[in-house]
């Protein structure tokens, strides 16, 4: 993807993630003020909205890690972020609602599971070439 390309289609959706919270906040607050249930939207989307920002800069910006070179490396790296991120929100929604039941970690351990094989093959499994680079080494 061009650059250009690249940060016009993360343009396009931080505007439409502005407009849908700009119109679900107004909905809340006029038919339902106590409950901001339009903030969890705007945090699960903003992540969302995040990793793609971090996406486009990992694959464009000139870094001074030379392993985020890598395209399985980066894909790790916004892997991990979302991870993080997610898991984070969802144990504030856990605490949230007041349960004494703790299912945010299950979701956190398997999801978990899947990040840890995703670093595997991204930095244990290094040796094999990655499909992009198959492709330009075949005649």
């Amino acid at each position: 993807m061009r650059v250009d390309s690249a940060k016009s289609a993360l343009l396009i959706h931080a505007v439409a993630y502005i407009a849908v919270i700009a119109l679900c906040a107004a909905f809340a607050l006029s038919h339902s003020p106590p409950r901001q249930w339009f903030l969890w939207v705007a945090a699960g989307w903003g992540i969302g909205l995040a990793a793609h920002a971090l996406a486009v800069w990992l694959t464009q910006a000139r870094h001074s890690v030379r392993v985020l070179a890598d395209p399985r490396v980066r894909g790790l790296a916004i892997h991990a972020f979302v991870y993080v991120a997610f898991v984070a929100l969802l144990f504030g929604v856990n605490i949230a609602a007041g349960t004494h039941h703790w299912w945010a970690v299950w979701v956190a351990l398997g999801w978990g599971v899947g990040v840890t094989v995703h670093g595997w093959a991204a930095l244990v499994n290094r040796r094999r070439p990655t499909r992009s680079s198959e492709r330009r080494s075949e005649p």
